[in-house]
């Protein structure tokens, strides 16, 4: 395999460099060539990054680049750029932007007519959706789904109404809650909990959606560690009337309370208000 040549300098560029979603031996070598040469690198926390960069000799300058902090530095990311230095962008694991800071920046930088230069490697999405045995193509990501209740069924209602396999981003402290969700929206339809991906404790579960709540709760030990989700394509395929519903049904309820999004579908579909709140929410009040 021929090696990689870059320019004895770099020329002003963002890098956007995908960082080891777990096990370091993960670090592409043309990742640890651009992060050893670029002027500054961008890191979405110095401390955890610094660990895995000195463990391969990389003594690159770093400045703390967040979600917090991200819209405040950029403009001083293109004057740097202006000045003819060069960028590296990195989370603390797999790829930027990818439900991590760095869309903002990246936008910026190219309006500005910088390049912007992928070095690609880890990152959670690809590595479950390829372990999942689920058609890759329709597929849907989601990222996280929003923290706050009836703004998470809304997402997930959305989210169950596209055909294909869908993947979703979820922390330990809400992985119990995902899986409630699911047994109640999504029952009899494959899943895939890919927990720990690349490491001590990585673990794929397959299971099937109404049982999810339980194998969680069986053993609290399988609630820890970061989760990507993927659901398998819904065995069911819905008429063409059903998911004009679904989709009027999530339409109206990014901006409505559910109550009132559910009552106007109703009204125009002559579905049943008790059906379709409960299809939103999980819940049979109205």
């Amino acid at each position: 395999m021929s090696q990689v040549i870059l320019p004895p300098i770099l020329p002003p560029a963002l890098y956007v460099v995908a960082m080891p979603i777990g096990h370091r031996g993960d670090l592409a070598p043309r990742a640890i060539e651009v992060l050893s040469r670029v002027d500054i690198i961008l890191a979405e926390d110095t401390r955890v990054s610094r660990q895995i960069l000195k463990a391969v000799g990389i003594l690159t300058r770093m400045i703390s680049f967040n979600s917090y902090s991200e819209v405040g530095k950029t403009e001083k990311v293109i004057e740097s750029l202006e000045k003819g230095q060069s960028f590296a962008l990195i989370s603390d694991a797999g790829t930027p932007a990818i439900s991590d800071p760095g869309s903002f920046v990246i936008k910026r930088v190219i309006e500005y007519g910088y390049s912007v230069i992928p070095v690609p490697g880890p990152c959670a999405l690809t590595a479950a959706l390829s372990v999942s045995g689920f058609p890759a193509a329709p597929s849907h990501f989601f990222g996280f789904l929003p923290t706050r209740s009836s703004a998470r069924d809304q997402e997930l209602t959305t989210a169950l109404a596209c055909a294909g396999t869908l993947i979703i981003y979820e922390a330990p402290h809400r992985i119990v809650d995902l899986a409630k969700r699911l047994d109640a929206k999504a029952a009899g339809r494959n899943v895939l909990f890919a927990r720990e991906l690349t490491k001590t404790h990585e673990q794929l579960i397959r299971i099937t959606a109404g049982q999810c709540e339980k194998w969680f709760i069986d053993n609290p030990d399988r609630i820890r560690g970061e989760f990507v989700v993927v659901l398998g394509p819904s065995k069911i395929q819905p008429s063409s009337c059903e998911l004009e519903t679904e989709k009027l049904l999530a339409m109206l309820a990014r901006e409505l309370p559910p109550s009132k999004a559910a009552a106007l579908t109703s009204e125009i579909t002559g579905i049943p208000k008790k059906k379709l709140y409960r299809q939103l929410t999980g819940k049979s009040e109205v």
